[in-house]
């Protein structure tokens, strides 16, 4: 599965300006949060920050580790939501869907 580190990557969304693309990106991912998906990736994310605030307090810094299992959870829920997403972008952009 490959790693979407921003939206103009994702293969749908190539050729749209970016003002198009931003109108595209918000309307699929109100939509997203319609899939379990999406919620658990969100549920990681805040798992993996408790989880590196814990292990993090343990090695000395709390706060580092939060940051660092925050990143990773962050990462989590963007996969999450991209593999989500990717299944509306195609019809929403061959629609003109977008407000």
């Amino acid at each position: 599965m490959p790693i979407y580190w921003n939206f103009d990557r994702i293969p749908e969304l190539t050729g749209l300006t970016e003002e198009e693309r931003g109108r595209f990106v918000l309307h699929v991912v109100r939509k997203s949060f319609r899939h379990w998906q999406t919620w658990a990736g969100l549920i990681a994310c805040g798992a993996c920050t408790a989880l590196g605030s814990v292990v993090g307090a343990k090695l000395g810094s709390g706060l580092l580790g939060a940051a660092a299992g925050g990143g990773i959870g962050g990462l989590l829920y963007g996969q999450a939501l991209v593999y989500v997403a990717r299944r509306y972008y195609a019809d929403a952009v061959l629609r003109g869907h977008a407000s």
